[in-house]
Formats: structure tokens, C-alpha cells, sequence
């Protein structure tokens, strides 16, 4: 099965390669509410504490000279986050930390790595299908692993929800092509592959 994936992924690389081009007793018990309903408001209101995006660059920096091993601490998540942003040069530094991320990721963070990309993709389709077409076999293969290993979840409605999922990705594309089609299409059927080789081992 594992050659099967092998040989689809080469296919795949072969034929869209050459088309690339989401607000007193009565008085005392207001009072009372009144305080009752500003500690409530006071435990839902969370203060998102202040990133040090500098200190977090550098961190990815460490990332890409393979000083730091990225592990599932909050610098290699706030990293991740990075991601997440309309800002080019900051989206193409920091997915360029995140595919090391993705190559290097064991444990803990493994465990969310394949939930972060496909939110990922969601959110950015067009960027992800692009820089997709430029990876080498492994690199595809360790991106659909990881993906795969998040719709095994949902077994057996993994295909209905593979399916879903691909669905609102290519909903989302802003700039659809026929090679970009073909590349989210393949993308579905090789992490239906993948989802079936995990349930099966």
C-alpha cells in the first residue's frame, strides 16, 4: 500500500507539474446580582497576553539554522501561529519555519501538527496549494500523514468527512485554476489512501 501512495504521489508530481505554470433589602440583593454578574463577566473575559514578535523570530530563526528542535513548547506554537497572517514577507518567513516544524515534529507536538495544517489550508489555500507543488515526495507524504492521522479519527465516516473538509478548502480558493483543482483534488484522494493505510495497520 505504502508503494501504491509512492507511485500516486509520482503520478500526481508528473501530470500538474506541466499545467502549474472566517454586554435597603431590595438594594442589597441588586447589589448582590450586580456583583454576581461582574464576577461572571470577569471569569469569561480572557486578556490575550502582549507577543514578543521579535523574540519569537528569532526563535524561528534558531528553527531554520537547526540550533533549536522545535518541540511542544509555546515558542514553536507561537511560531505556528505566525502562519496565520496577510502579511507576505511574514507568511513565506514563517512557513518556511513551519515545514521544518512539519519535518521535525515528534511527540507531543505531532500530535498537532496535522490539525494545524489542515486549519491552515483552510485558511490559505492558494498559498498552500502553491508551495505544496514545489515539495519533493517525502515532504508531500509527511504533510498527508499527518493529515491523514487526524481523519482516522472520525473512522468510518473518514471519507464523508475528507470529503467535507476538502469541499470548504476548495470553496475558499480566491484564485481557482485547473492545475490548482487538480493539485486539492489529489490532496484529497492521497489522505483518503493514507486514512485507510492507518486504520488497516
Amino acid at each position: 500500500m505504502k508503494k501504491l501512495l509512492q507511485i500516486l504521489f509520482l503520478v500526481q508530481f508528473v501530470l500538474i507539474s506541466c499545467e502549474k505554470k472566517s454586554e435597603k433589602k431590595t438594594d442589597n440583593k441588586k447589589v448582590s446580582i450586580e456583583k454576581s454578574l461582574t464576577k461572571e463577566e470577569t471569569k469569561t473575559v480572557e486578556i490575550e497576553p502582549k507577543i514578543d514578535t521579535a523574540k519569537i523570530r528569532k526563535y524561528a530563526e534558531l528553527i531554520l539554522k537547526n540550533e533549536i528542535y522545535p518541540s511542544d513548547n509555546d515558542e514553536t506554537f507561537e511560531c505556528i501561529k505566525q502562519i496565520f497572517t496577510e502579511e507576505e514577507n511574514d507568511l513565506e518567513f514563517y512557513f518556511k519555519v513551519f515545514r521544518v516544524i512539519v519535518e521535525k515534529s515528534d511527540g507531543a507536538l505531532s500530535e498537532a501538527i496535522g490539525l494545524e495544517i489542515m486549519n491552515f489550508i483552510k485558511y490559505n489555500p492558494d498559498f498552500f496549494i502553491e508551495q505544496y507543488s514545489e515539495f519533493d515526495l517525502e515532504e508531500k507524504q509527511k504533510f498527508i500523514g499527518f493529515m491523514a492521522y487526524e481523519f482516522y479519527f472520525t473512522e468510518p465516516e473518514h471519507n464523508a468527512e475528507i470529503n467535507q473538509y476538502f469541499t470548504e478548502v476548495n470553496s475558499r480558493i480566491k484564485q481557482s485554476t485547473e492545475p490548482k483543482r487538480k493539485y486539492l483534488n489529489s490532496i484529497k484522494e492521497l489522505t483518503k489512501i493514507a486514512t485507510e493505510e492507518i486504520i488497516n495497520e
